[in-house]
């Protein structure tokens, strides 16, 4: 015979428990990012803020927040292909003085990739 009964644990049912799990984890995927500098202009501009998610994984056209390979630093830049060797990140910037990027320092390995931007 099996039982209505759910298991408590901390004063909350084990469905709740688990809904409060995937609750978390979403919060903790999602980081709120103020933009540095006019590199990603017109697309975003110096002060905006924006959610990036990291349980997203990148694709071609998507802007993404990356620890810089050289500096220690991060930086928002958009994806312009993904390569066997990383990504090729650009700014949207059409000024090429505007925007340091993989023209600059090459494709960035998925391994910095910290997180995708949604818009």
């Amino acid at each position: 015979m099996q039982s209505n009964k759910s298991t408590i644990c901390f004063g909350i049912s084990r469905e709740e428990a688990k809904f409060r799990g995937s609750e978390r984890a979403e919060i903790l995927a999602r980081i709120e990012v103020r933009i540095h500098g006019d590199s990603m202009w017109p697309t975003l501009c110096d002060g905006d803020k924006v959610e990036a998610f990291s349980d997203l994984l990148p694709q071609v056209g998507d802007i993404v927040v990356a620890k810089h390979p050289w500096k220690d630093l991060h930086i928002v830049k958009r994806v312009k292909r993904i390569q066997t060797n990383g990504y090729f990140l650009e700014g949207d910037n059409p000024d090429p003085t505007g925007t340091e990027d993989s023209h600059n320092f090459g494709p960035v390995p998925a391994t910095l990739i910290i997180a995708a931007i949604t818009q």
